[in-house]
């Protein structure tokens, strides 16, 4: 894959970029791709949003934007969702917006490592894992695959840049992998969740979310201000048509 970091924030300069994407390049060659065998080249360009136009130069098989504040009217998640919708259609995407790095108390390129590696291992964020349900309650569920949700709140240093931890093939009972449920190797069951992290599943009643012990009010908060720009959001969108659509 091909991924491409589309820059149209007005603080993270061209270097700060390349700088993270550097980092983040050799976490999914060296620690992400020899776990789920996934790899992927990262480009970053700087290209301010203006009249609907971002120009990402050269192919691409997923974008990442990266901007200053959510709520801006011309430059926030509304104004990008469009946009990707009429420029990029059919190309899986992610956000990462400052102010709400700032309100979860998460340093950006983290963020940013966190939303690469989600993308790298669902794209389309369709996936999910059965397994069993959480609070020994009987039955299966379906476990979104998210690789670094659980693990949010963890982190790691590369070339002195804050990278996300992420979860193994081992967390979601998949085979392969070096049985480690995440990358750290920090005390986590499989379908289980770190102080700070969370993760959503779905049975017969819909989309449900567990959050980590030290999940606070303010993240929580600044989870719901991305809206739609938040791939669990979009599943459970999706989710929600489905009931919706009557059968044929």
């Amino acid at each position: 894959m091909t991924l491409t970091i589309a820059n149209i924030s007005t603080q993270i300069s061209a270097a700060q970029l390349q700088a993270a994407i550097v980092a983040i390049g050799r976490q999914v060659a060296e620690n992400f791709q020899p776990e789920w065998n996934i790899g992927a080249t990262l480009n970053g360009t700087t290209a301010p949003l203006e009249d609907q136009q971002v120009p990402i130069q050269g192919n691409h098989n997923a974008v990442i934007y990266l901007g200053d504040s959510s709520q801006d009217p011309t430059t926030g998640i509304s104004k990008v969702f469009g946009y990707h919708f009429v420029n990029n259609a059919n190309i899986p995407y992610g956000f990462v917006y400052l102010d709400i790095c700032e309100q979860y108390g998460e340093v950006w390129t983290c963020t940013l490592s966190h939303e690469v590696l989600e993308l790298l291992a669902d794209p389309d964020a369709a996936m999910t894992v059965t397994g069993p349900a959480p609070n020994s309650a009987p039955g299966n569920v379906y476990y979104d695959l998210e690789v670094a949700d659980p693990t949010m709140g963890d982190t790691y240093n590369i070339d002195n840049i804050v990278v996300s931890n992420f979860v193994g093939r081992a967390y979601f009972g998949l085979s392969g992998g070096n049985g480690q449920t995440n990358f750290l190797n920090l005390p986590l069951a499989a379908f289980g969740v770190r102080p700070g992290g969370y993760f959503q599943y779905e049975d017969s009643g819909g989309a449900h979310q567990v959050q980590g012990q030290r999940v606070t009010p303010r993240q929580l908060a600044a989870k719901k201000l991305m809206k739609s720009g938040r791939r669990n959001e979009r599943r459970i969108e999706r989710i929600k048509k489905l009931r919706e659509t009557p059968a044929p």
